[in-house]
């Protein structure tokens, strides 16, 4: 088959899981095209991260301008391609792509996977989200399915979209690593996050939970691992959190494998890929309670959920003092994520769309 995706959000977990998906159909003998867009967040290897075979275009759309000129682009390359489907991740590439669809390739399937659809955002009013609702909307004029990445995901789009079919796809990971998990009371104290710094990632309160548990254990290390708002990290840092900045996949992979905890302090999230890396790397897992974490994390039984930065500065400060509890919940939380979201899951849930 000829498969393309367009993908404008190329970093953090949506770029993970649309190169994951792209690179699995690859290696499987598609002939595979990647539309994309270069943000300021993008990895520097992001070309790297694909399949050699895979066949990229770069068309940018992130100023709104950018976003105009892309219409025209799109259409012109997948009149070219011709393919037989069409993956769509994120919001704006969602948008853009089934606009410079329009009247066109009848005979294509679109797969639009928003990986977190705009208007399940809490940081915006009541007018902002009714816009982003109609603009999905317009957006739907071009026949396509949508993919949500958890239960919570589904509903929103079921709640504001009912005239589009919805599947449910869950995240997953690549995960083939054969070494030797480190046992939570021999690692560091440290409390970890992975993400942009951005108000749905609620660095706020991160640096407040970070002060709080500084009060009773000076000795914990918070690091947040990303970059972004310069007045966000100015208070995270101020707070004593160590902000790295972007890092490799490795890099990642290291220091979540030192940590004692994951710290989740999101607004709202579709999914959240991070947290499933956590669960993976053996970390016990403290997160907010919001869509997409609550479709990750079991409360009390693969992590723990909490409402208040009081409520999370206390489980932390209850894992630390006693290793051998939360050692039980990351290793449930690993035993699962192994069966939940493994690569062999996610790929033949998507095959059976791709067939469909």
């Amino acid at each position: 088959m000829k498969l393309t995706h367009i993908i404008e959000a190329t970093a953090t977990g949506t770029l993970s899981m649309a190169a994951l998906l792209a690179n699995a159909q690859s290696r499987a003998g598609h002939d595979v095209h990647m539309i994309y867009s270069i943000r300021p967040e993008s990895p520097k290897d992001f070309l790297y991260l694909f399949d050699p075979k895979i066949k990229l275009y770069q068309v940018q759309m992130n100023s709104h301008f950018e976003k105009l000129q892309s219409i025209p682009k799109i259409r012109k390359i997948l009149k070219s391609i011709r393919p037989n489907k069409v993956f769509l991740h994120s919001s704006f590439a969602g948008f853009l792509g089934r606009i410079s669809a329009l009247f066109l390739l009848k005979d294509t399937g679109f797969l639009y996977i928003p990986h977190c659809i705009s208007f399940m955002r809490k940081d915006i009013g009541s007018i902002k989200k009714a816009l982003f609702v109609l603009l999905e909307w317009i957006g739907s004029l071009k026949k396509s399915d949508y993919i949500a990445c958890s239960k919570s995901e589904q509903t929103a789009i079921h709640e504001f979209i009912p005239f589009r079919i919805c599947h449910l796809v869950e995240n997953a990971l690549d995960f083939a690593s054969g070494a030797a998990i480190t046992p939570v009371k021999e690692r560091k104290n440290s409390i970890i996050t992975v993400g942009q710094i951005r108000p749905q990632k609620g660095p706020y309160r991160f640096s407040e939970i970070a002060h709080l548990v500084h009060g009773t254990h000076p000795e914990t290390t918070f690091i947040w691992v990303g970059d972004g708002d310069f007045q966000a990290r100015r208070k995270l840092e101020l707070s004593g959190v160590i902000v790295t900045g972007w890092r490799s996949k490795a890099e990642i992979w290291e220091l979540l494998e030192n940590a004692r905890l994951y710290l989740s302090t999101s607004l709202w999230e579709g999914m959240p890929v991070s947290v499933i890396e956590a669960n993976f790397a053996g970390l016990p897992v403290i997160a907010s309670n919001c869509p997409g974490n609550i479709d990750v994390v079991e409360n009390g039984k693969t992590g723990w959920l909490f409402e208040t930065s009081e409520e999370a500065a206390n489980l932390i400060r209850a894992c630390l003092e006693s290793p051998a509890y939360s050692e039980e919940i990351s290793d449930r939380a690993l035993s699962l994520a192994k069966k939940r979201f493994n690569l062999d899951r996610y790929l033949k849930d998507m095959d059976e769309l791709i067939n469909s």
